[in-house]
C-alpha cells in the first residue's frame, strides 16, 4: 500500500510541476506593447559591403536605454542607468500593422517577434541598405 501511495504522489507531483508550453505571442500592436533594451543593431551600408556591428560602438550611456512602446501610440525614450549627457529621454510615435512599424516616421520591417523580444529592419535609401535593430522585452 506504501508503494502505491508513494508512486500516486510522484506521478502527481510530476504532473503539477511540468512546465507549460510558452503560450505562442502573435504579432500585434496590442501584444508589441511593452518596454525594451537594444540588444544589437547592425547596419549594412549596401549589398557589396559586409554588416557592421554598430552596437559596439555605442557609448555605454545608450546601451542601457529603454523604449517604451506604449497602447496610445506613442513611445518614450528613457536613458536609463548611466546617463548621458545631455540625456537622451525623448518621446515619439509608432504604430504597427502587420509586420510594417512606423517608429517616429521611420519604416520597418518586424522579421521576428515573440514574448521575450523582436527584431526590426529598416532599408535605407541605397540597394541592399539595412539597419537591424534586435530589442529585449524588459
Amino acid at each position: 500500500m506504501k508503494k502505491i501511495s508513494l508512486i500516486a504522489v510522484l506521478l502527481s507531483t510530476m504532473l503539477f510541476s511540468c512546465k507549460k508550453d510558452d503560450e505562442k505571442c502573435e504579432l500585434s500592436q496590442s501584444a508589441f506593447v511593452g518596454s525594451y533594451k537594444v540588444t544589437a543593431l547592425k547596419y549594412k551600408a549596401n549589398t557589396a559591403t559586409p554588416e557592421i556591428d554598430e552596437f559596439a560602438s555605442l557609448p555605454a550611456c545608450e546601451k542601457d536605454d529603454v523604449i517604451t512602446f506604449n497602447s496610445n501610440g506613442s513611445t518614450t525614450y528613457t536613458d536609463a542607468g548611466t546617463v548621458c549627457v545631455p540625456d537622451g529621454n525623448y518621446t515619439g510615435t509608432w504604430n504597427l500593422t502587420g509586420s510594417t512599424i512606423v517608429s517616429d516616421g521611420e519604416i520597418g520591417t518586424v522579421t521576428y517577434f515573440d514574448c521575450n523580444g523582436t527584431t526590426i529592419t529598416f532599408a535605407g535609401t541605397s540597394v541592399g541598405e539595412l539597419t537591424t535593430v534586435s530589442l529585449a522585452r524588459q
